[in-house]
């Protein structure tokens, strides 16, 4: 009996190749001579049927291989267009939620997987709190944040490790074994969101069944959870802006009502005119100045609170407000120093005092009475020559039993009296070097040389000011007032009727 054994399976074009590479195995015939019928490969039907299988298998294998590309291909697509899907909502500055949502289900659907969450972590980064799921029980989300020092599986996940596990109802690591069999959740797979290495929170995809997830799905993963993190960072930073924009436009507000507080900037009483400017480095200040009619006399008053911004500026409305309350009902005014100072001692901390000018113009004796509270002593100019207003007396806000000592001085026509906060005289140039006091006084003569008005004198002033700081931003509150005495109006006298 002949021996017929199969050879290995070819490709049909090899076998097709290897049939016909000799033409003369076609045309020769058994009976040719020295040939053997039984050795001639077309007359076996052992190869015979290899080739046929041959032929058969080898478009199926192609097709498998095709189906297999085509599923594969498919897959990208998916995974392709739920990132630009999400990166649409990213750049549009969606709503988080929504897109958190969006991204749980969206992951899932695409890896097949049964379910997903999204946690964030708290403010202080101690817990993970969930603010996303896909098909999961109300109970899961119900069981409340995750300890972060507890859990070994988050540490791992926020430290930048992708983490797998294959069997959660089995893993010594899983917090709630209980939530996880209730919710038939086998294996998981979890990423940090991170966005500019700084971790916000975690993704978890879970399945109903043991199953290893191949490296382009953990690839999914890490980029959904980056575009997720790039879009709660976003919102945080949108959320800060809106924050502080609200914060700026309470500021303006607050600085309005302050500003309207103070009165207008000049006033004529007299043999007296006066004028005054204020300029904060800040939305709100520190510094106030405050003319207060006192029937036939005025009162001025000049004040600086330490520090800047809101809390000064609280600070400042109630030394206002104090001052002319008491200034109203109390003549001397070295008691009315006393009581501000007290009511400062009472309401405020340690830290939070003022220095305080406060005096008194009397026009029909062209006097000037006044009490100082450790504030910059105020300039007189008489004649060209520059003296200090020094007076004793302690900051407001220190010691509730500080006593006060007023003084009265005499004015006289060309006298010019200013007074003034440490914003001017510290100001500062680019080089570092301060204005002082003598260029205060300088300028001081320079008016009254010139015999400029009250409000011209301060512009003066403020310009020389300018002049030394440049461009240079002012770093502190800046309050000016002067008083300028004019000479006596002569009266006019009235001509008799001629007879």
């Amino acid at each position: 009996m002949r021996d017929f054994t199969l050879r290995p399976v070819v490709a049909g074009k090899q076998a097709r190749t290897r049939r016909y590479r000799n033409p003369q195995a076609m045309t020769d015939s058994p009976t040719s001579p020295g040939s053997n019928p039984g050795s001639d490969p077309g007359n076996d039907p052992g190869n015979t049927l290899a080739t046929t299988a041959g032929v058969i298998a080898a478009p199926a294998a192609a097709l498998a291989s095709l189906a297999s590309e085509r599923q594969a291909l498919r897959q990208r697509v998916a995974e392709a267009s739920v990132l630009y899907k999400l990166t649409e909502l990213v750049a549009a500055h969606s709503d988080v939620q929504h897109l958190l949502n969006m991204a749980a289900r969206s992951a899932t659907k695409v890896m097949g997987a049964k379910a997903a969450s999204i946690r964030l972590l708290s403010e202080d980064g101690r817990v993970l709190i969930p603010k996303a799921v896909y098909n999961l029980s109300d109970e899961y989300l119900n069981k409340g944040p995750i300890l972060i020092e507890q859990s070994e599986l988050a540490q791992r996940a926020l430290s930048g490790e992708v983490v797998y596990v294959a069997d959660m109802a089995t893993d010594d690591r899983i917090l709630y074994p209980g939530d996880v069999k209730r919710d038939g959740l086998v294996s998981m797979l979890s990423a940090a969101m991170k966005y500019q290495g700084r971790a916000v929170g975690t993704i978890r995809v879970y399945t109903g069944e043991i199953r290893q997830f191949t490296e382009s799905e953990i690839e999914l993963l890490l980029a959904v959870a980056h575009l997720m993190a790039a879009a709660i960072d976003h919102e945080r930073s949108d959320e800060q802006v809106r924050e502080n924009q609200l914060v700026q436009r309470q500021l303006k507000m607050a600085a309005a009502v302050q500003r309207r507080m103070m009165p207008k900037g000049e006033a004529v009483l007299p043999p007296f005119e006066i004028a005054a400017r204020y300029e904060a480095s800040l939305e709100l200040g520190g510094d106030f100045y405050d003319l207060i009619p006192l029937e036939e006399h005025l009162g001025i008053a000049v004040c600086d609170v330490v520090g800047k911004g809101v809390a000064a500026s609280l600070l400042m409305s109630a030394v206002r407000a104090s001052l002319r309350a008491f200034a109203q009902d109390i003549y001397d005014i070295d008691e009315i120093m006393r009581r501000v100072n007290r009511a400062m001692v009472r309401d405020t901390l340690d830290n939070e005092f003022a220095t305080l000018f406060y005096c008194v113009l009397d026009p029909h004796n062209r006097r000037v009475t006044y009490c100082n509270a450790g504030h910059e002593p105020p300039l007189l100019c008489r004649n060209g020559q520059v003296t200090r207003l020094d007076s004793n007396g302690l900051i407001i806000g220190v010691d509730p039993e500080a006593e006060y000592e007023k003084s009265i001085l005499d004015l006289q026509p060309g006298d010019y009296l200013l007074l003034y906060t440490d914003g001017v005289s510290e100001a500062v140039s680019y080089t570092g070097a301060r204005f002082g006091r003598e260029r205060v006084t300088e300028a001081l003569k320079e008016v009254a040389a010139a015999g400029m008005n009250a409000q011209t004198a301060i512009k003066h002033l403020m310009w020389q000011v300018k002049r030394f700081t440049g461009l240079r931003s002012a770093t502190d509150d800046t309050t000016v007032v002067v008083v300028r005495v004019m000479e006596p109006t002569p009266k006019r006298t009235r001509k008799s009727p001629a007879k």
